[in-house]
């Protein structure tokens, strides 16, 4: 395991496992019980849960799985869609034998949640908590404001989003906080705690150590811009949690408001300004969000 991350996760351990189309895949998993399973987003790893882990894994078995490309699990050139991440968690839970579980998603690992309904149902499915994710990042050029401010659309520049990428780490995250290509930006970011910020270097410092193949990640960023997983949503029927943030860039309230009634039965937490509520705001108030989880998966 990284070796920073021992630190936030002294019970975790690492596994390994191999999908379909031959990519090995590290995920790592602490505690007993029920099956915790969390999707991180993009071009994130179990780092940006750093101070949720270990307190979930007290009360439930919690495997964190490393997208291909990212963390530990293997740099190959192919696979970079969303609907293949979804494949790789279902390969995961073949592997590991397990048939049903509760499920967090963060960002874009909420379209990789989307994707695995989309393929393989929801039986495998106990809970499903979606973090701080609108359904359609992109819009149509044709669509109106009103609509597009349903799903948290925006018409900005995914292939310009691509080529930042492309060129450097550096240049692409300059390019999330301009209006061009991403009209929301990450000014939210700036509101972020000292732990959050940590969360973030650590991050940062992983994707170094492990020499994360940019151009097919630039891939997916644009696969996950651009896919529009509304229809799915409204056809989930397990019990689900909504968890987001007053001043995320990567959502609003009409969005959030919108999925929320979407989702029968569903319940909806939003973090408010006090309470770190960016899009990390597990990382700004992680004691409010663990009790959250574990109220919602318990009851």
């Amino acid at each position: 395991m990284f070796k920073q991350l021992q630190s936030y996760f002294p019970s975790f351990k690492d596994g390994f496992f191999t999908t379909s189309d031959n990519v090995k895949i590290h995920y790592i998993e602490a505690g007993t019980g029920e099956p915790l399973i969390l999707t991180s987003g993009w071009p994130t790893t179990p780092c940006i849960f750093a101070y949720n882990l270990e307190a979930l894994a007290k009360h439930y078995r919690v495997i964190a799985i490393e997208t291909r490309g990212t963390g530990e699990s293997e740099k190959v050139t192919y696979g970079y869609r969303v609907s293949r991440t979804a494949k790789d968690v279902y390969d995961m839970l073949i592997a590991l034998g397990i048939t049903k579980a509760n499920f967090i998603g963060h960002s874009m690992g909420c379209s990789t949640l989307w994707a695995f309904i989309d393929l393989f149902g929801q039986s495998m499915i106990n809970k499903l908590i979606l973090v701080d994710q609108s359904p359609w990042l992109w819009s149509n050029v044709a669509e109106s404001d009103e609509s597009m401010d349903l799903h948290a659309g925006h018409r900005g520049n995914p292939y310009g989003l691509y080529n930042a990428f492309v060129q450097s780490w550096d240049v692409g995250n300059t390019a999330f906080t301009e209006p061009e290509y991403w009209p929301t930006a990450w000014s939210s970011i700036e509101n972020s705690t000292e732990d959050s910020l940590k969360v973030m270097a650590l991050e940062a410092e992983y994707r170094q150590q492990n020499n994360y193949p940019r151009e097919a990640l630039a891939r997916l960023l644009v696969n996950h811009y651009m896919t529009d997983w509304r229809d799915i949503i409204q056809i989930i029927s397990v019990p689900t949690l909504i968890i987001t943030g007053s001043y995320s860039h990567a959502i609003n309230a009409q969005t959030t408001e919108w999925m929320h009634n979407a989702i029968k039965g569903s319940k909806l937490i939003v973090f408010g300004n006090n309470e770190g509520g960016n899009h990390i705001m597990m990382a700004n108030s992680p004691e409010k969000f663990n009790r959250e989880v574990l109220n919602f998966l318990t009851k």
